[in-house]
Formats: C-alpha cells, sequence, structure tokens
C-alpha cells in the first residue's frame, strides 16, 4: 500500500497544475491517470490568460490570425493583432508539458485508471489498476464523467451538460478561427487550426439536442468550407459542463477531504464552454488551499469568489446570447465598429470579464447599434 499527502484522479490541466503546484511545496502527491497525456476532442484554443499560467512556450502553439463569425448569410473577419491573443494547441503536447513538470516537481505519476474510492479513519482508499493508494485528500479531475465526483458529491444532470460533437480533418493547415452562431438547436460551430489538421465541431445544450444532430451541422458546414474539401474526417462526441447560475449556486467545490477541479466541479464557460483557464486556475486555487490551516473553506471561498463569480455572470448573459437576433447584430456590429472588435479580442483573449461588458459595449461610441444589440441580451 502506497501512502500519499493529496491523490489526484486525472492527469488533465487541472490535476497536472495541482501536483506541481503541491510537489513544489514538498507534499508526496500521487497523480493518477491511464491515459494522459494524450490528443482529446477538444477544440484546443487557449486564451492568452490560460496561457500565462500555464507558462506554455509561444513555439508549442499555433498562432492565429484571425477570428472569423458567421450567423445566417452574415460573416465578419476580426483580425487578432496579439500573437498571444489566442493560441491553439494540441492536447497532448500541452497536456504533456504539464505532466512533465508535475513529475520534475516530485509527484508519483500512477498510470491507472482510478476504480475505487472509500474514506475510513480520516484518509482515502483508492484503487488505482493492481495497486491501492492511501492518502489525506482526494482530489477528482477527472472530468465530468469521472469516477470521483459520482462518489463525493452527485453526477452533473443532463440539464447542466452541453453535447459537443465534431471531427478531426486531416491534412489542413489554416491561420484562421471560425465561429458560427447555430439557431436550432441554440448553440455554435467552431474550427480551430491545430497544426495538420482542424478540430472542428458543433455543441448545444445536451437536453436540444443529440450527438447526431451536431454532427449532422458540423458536417454540412465542412462540405461548404474550401480547405476541408475531399480530406478525411476522424469523428469524435464528449460532453462538457454547461451550468446555469442557479446550478453555479448549488455547487460544492470541496467536503470532507476532498476537492473537485475543472470539469469535474463544473468550471467552464457555458457560453464558449472554454475550460482550460478554469481547470488551470482551479488546480492553482487547490495546491494553495491546501497549504492553508482550513483548506476546505479556503478552496471553497476561493472557487466561489474567483470562478463562480464569473460563471454566474456568464450564465445569466447566456440566456439571451444565442438568440438569432443577438447574433446576426453582433455580427453586423463586428464588421461596422473597431471599438467592438476591440472588445470582442479583449473577450477571446480572457482579459474582457462578464463584469462591466455591457458598460463597455456602450462605450464604444457605436451607442445606437450597441442600444440593439444589448437589447438583444
Amino acid at each position: 500500500m502506497n501512502a500519499f499527502d493529496v491523490a489526484i484522479a486525472g492527469a488533465g490541466p487541472s490535476g497536472a497544475i495541482a501536483a506541481r503546484d503541491l510537489a513544489r511545496a514538498g507534499a508526496r502527491v500521487a497523480l493518477i491517470d491511464a491515459s494522459h497525456p494524450r490528443e482529446k476532442p477538444c477544440g484546443g484554443g487557449v486564451t492568452g490568460r490560460a496561457l500565462a499560467l500555464a507558462a506554455m512556450q509561444p513555439e508549442a502553439a499555433q498562432t492565429v490570425d484571425s477570428a472569423v463569425f458567421e450567423a445566417d448569410s452574415l460573416r465578419a473577419a476580426v483580425p487578432l493583432p496579439d500573437p498571444d491573443c489566442l493560441r491553439i494547441v494540441s492536447r497532448d503536447r500541452f497536456d504533456r508539458r504539464l505532466v512533465e513538470d508535475a513529475a520534475a516537481a516530485g509527484a508519483t505519476l500512477v498510470p491507472a485508471r482510478v476504480t475505487e474510492v472509500s474514506r475510513a479513519a480520516g484518509r482515502w482508499q483508492i484503487g488505482a489498476g493492481a495497486r491501492t493508494l492511501t492518502a489525506g485528500w482526494l482530489l477528482g479531475a477527472d472530468g465530468a464523467s469521472g469516477l470521483v465526483r459520482k462518489q463525493v458529491f452527485r453526477p452533473f444532470e443532463r440539464a447542466q451538460l452541453s453535447i459537443a460533437a465534431g471531427c478531426f480533418v486531416d491534412g489542413v493547415d489554416a491561420r484562421e478561427v471560425v465561429i458560427r452562431f447555430v439557431d436550432r438547436p441554440q448553440g455554435y460551430l467552431w474550427s480551430f487550426p491545430r497544426r495538420g489538421h482542424l478540430a472542428v465541431g458543433t455543441c448545444a445544450q445536451a437536453t436540444d439536442t443529440t450527438p447526431a444532430e451536431m454532427h449532422a451541422i458540423t458536417d454540412r458546414w465542412l462540405d461548404g468550407y474550401a480547405p476541408a474539401a475531399g480530406r478525411a474526417r476522424r469523428r469524435y462526441a464528449w460532453p462538457i459542463p454547461s451550468l446555469d447560475a442557479a446550478a453555479v449556486d448549488r455547487e460544492a467545490p470541496a467536503g470532507d477531504g476532498w476537492m473537485l477541479l475543472g470539469d469535474a466541479a463544473g468550471l467552464v464557460d457555458p457560453i464558449t464552454r472554454e475550460g482550460i483557464y478554469f481547470a488551470l486556475r482551479s488546480g492553482m486555487l487547490a495546491a494553495a488551499a491546501l497549504r492553508k490551516a482550513d483548506p476546505l473553506r479556503a478552496y471553497g471561498d476561493a472557487v466561489r469568489d474567483e470562478l463562480h463569480d464569473e460563471l454566474r455572470r456568464a450564465a445569466r448573459f447566456k440566456a439571451g446570447f444565442f438568440r438569432p437576433r443577438f447574433t446576426r447584430l453582433m455580427v453586423e456590429a463586428l464588421t461596422h465598429s473597431a471599438g467592438i472588435r476591440e472588445v470582442m479580442i479583449d473577450l477571446i483573449a480572457g482579459r474582457q470579464p462578464y463584469a462591466g461588458l455591457k458598460r463597455r459595449l456602450l462605450g464604444t461610441l457605436e451607442i445606437g447599434l450597441m442600444l440593439r444589440v444589448i437589447a438583444g441580451l
């Protein structure tokens, strides 16, 4: 039996960065995952603020020159003058770097799947392949469908999930991100250029759609997208937490000897479905909290004050964001207003929080246009 201070289920960004920070502080850490690092079904867009947290070197990511927004027949291209505004990464390469950093700091990598967790006498027993580990703390970083959340808290309801379905399109090199707003079901399609291929998909709330419907929308768009013509497609689909404001308020980030991180904690922007920043930040917050006198309170307060506050605001915006009237007005606004394009660039980079967004849009001097846009929210 192997004894640790902290056992982390899942070696994605949240688990790996928590393991790194804890090991650097001298903790005995087990980072348990049978599959990471690996390529995964994900757009791979990493905002500037997330890259800063990960300390990712620019050469490890794909530079994007522009973001193209589409709604019906409208199309607006927004140049991205700052190369660190948004970069597209291979998740295999990105996650590998984080796992290597954790191992270099002293974390023990356990290449096995967590199959069982139980708690007795103030310690956790974790079944991981043929091994049984014990730890004082258990961190669930094993994703939206992971075992830890189901055991220590509760699984996500279908209404709290989005479905994303799409494909990798091989043999394509591009420098533009494409976002197309979808009316039915309300959501959006994305095309992110990775090195040597595109990651393309469509997502919407799980209660409104099916993977088959999302694949059909993705395929129709690809059939008309010239860079992807005739290219092989490798399909994927996966669930993404997408909580409304009330569900955010009902979340419990931590309990008796456990913490939830990243997707396992529902920490995903419900509009953009971007979760890498929140995964990294939650891992760092958990590691910092575990070095304090009252870890449960420290982590819970930090998540609620910093992360839940932003996600709650996003959830409230979401109610109007995907309405066809709003998306068409937004694309029209991007076409005509340099000020609104600047706001969108900051949103893409993660520099513009949802707090103050309406105020800044009204400050672009495009008052008439923005009043129409905001009225659609």
